[in-house]
């Protein structure tokens, strides 16, 4: 077994030890004694001749390990791309998709967020097929085709908010099958986020507020009353069922926050009672409060939200502005979403305290609940109540000519 030690002043271990009679000693550049010997005796044996593969193989990667990490040292990299190259953990990147749906890492995303995943791997898969020479496994892909791969990502005029998505799924995605493809290392690791446009969805105003529910007819109208006093999303009030609406309350779980499982009792305005009401009686016995709107939202989330767009346009609701940048020609600024934001706003306006309002709408800061304590039901029931009452135009059923 090689020695190792450390010398007075010198803050790395050196290792020693005799070949052919000959005195050899270097430094193991580490400070932690365990890997020094390693290292040692991984050098001792190979001069010897007397080591198997398995110690090469170890050595190896321990020095790899101690090549710097960042961009400085190139070398890392390509050493670490080599030793893999003769490896037996392997994956395919045609079977990576799988692999990561089959994989209990990566968490329980819903269903439309797998959809997103899987156009970003898609697209990704597609570019990286067309590189020379083209990557066959997870392992053989760079950091420099990393960042190629983004930077045409972000040539095709795409939004900052998408091209994080693309970053951090990809970023997630290789460390979930890391085992499985025996990476080394994480080739997204260093990818820095875009600045996003903070600036999103605005509340409706006053008057637009009552030309939204004045004029809603049909399913948006019951659509709007539930987004607008109970500031659900829009996701969530198409996957509404009738055995979540009780007699004082809206129970569910926000598709948003699914992963937590927590359940949100949401009171009933006087307002949105009558409405639902009057809904029941259309729909009659059911599962879902609004069927056809659910089954569409499967098929395409954004079939309903650009219906409730072009019904903003008819009433004269100005949605979008200029884009200002050669990305997006326009911005939508108002939507199903500005729902949600009107009812916080009519919730602040009427004092409601903040605590409770991040309770009703489901926020789940951690910095926020240190703040402010729990609002108990009493309390939101009152909150409710105390939000303006909208006039939404009765609904008349359909009269039917009798034929004489």
């Amino acid at each position: 077994m090689a020695r190792v030690f450390k010398r007075p002043g010198l803050k790395f271990f050196y290792g020693r030890y005799k070949v052919n009679g000959e005195d050899k000693w270097f430094s193991t550049k580490t400070t932690d004694r365990k890997e020094a010997q390693e290292i040692a005796d991984a050098k001792q044996q190979a001069a010897r001749g007397d080591g198997n593969i398995d110690d090469y193989f170890t050595g190896l990667i321990a020095l790899l390990a101690r090549l710097p990490k960042d961009n400085s040292d190139p070398k890392r990299q390509e050493f670490a791309r080599r030793l893999m190259q003769g490896q037996s953990s392997t994956l395919p990147l045609a079977d990576a998709w799988q692999a990561w749906l089959d994989s209990p890492l990566k968490g329980n995303p819903g269903k439309s967020t797998t959809r997103g995943y899987d156009a970003i791997w898609r697209r990704f898969s597609e570019w990286i097929a067309k590189q020379k020479p083209p990557a066959e496994y997870l392992h053989e892909i760079t950091e420099i085709q990393a960042q190629d791969y983004l930077a045409d990502l972000w040539k095709s005029k795409v939004a900052p908010r998408t091209f994080n998505c693309h970053a951090m799924f990809l970023k997630s995605l290789f460390h979930v099958l890391r085992i499985k493809a025996g990476l080394v290392e994480n080739v997204w690791d260093d990818i820095d986020s875009m600045e996003k446009d903070t600036q999103g969805r605005q509340n409706f105003t006053p008057e637009e507020l009552k030309t939204i529910c004045s004029k809603a007819t049909g399913p948006l109208r019951y659509m709007i009353g539930i987004g607008l006093y109970t500031g659900i999303r829009l996701g969530d009030v198409v996957n509404l069922k009738w055995v979540n609406i009780g007699k004082d309350n809206i129970v569910l779980t926000p598709s948003k926050t699914r992963r937590k499982g927590k359940q949100i009792p949401l009171p009933i305005h006087p307002v949105l009672r009558a409405l639902l009401n009057e809904l029941r009686k259309q729909t009659g016995v059911g599962e879902y409060l609004f069927l056809e709107h659910h089954t569409e939202y499967q098929k395409d989330p954004s079939a309903t939200s650009k219906q409730f767009q072009k019904f903003l346009e008819d009433c004269g609701v100005l949605t979008t502005e200029p884009g200002g940048d050669h990305r997006r020609k326009v911005i939508v600024r108002k939507g199903f979403h500005s729902l949600r934001h009107s009812f916080v706003s009519l919730c602040a306006g009427n004092n409601v305290p903040q605590h409770v309002i991040q309770e009703l709408v489901g926020h789940g800061s951690p910095t926020m609940t240190a703040l402010y304590s729990h609002a108990d039901f009493t309390q939101k029931q009152d909150a409710i109540n105390g939000l303006p009452s909208m006039v939404f135009e009765e609904q008349k059923p359909e009269s039917k000519e009798v034929k004489p």
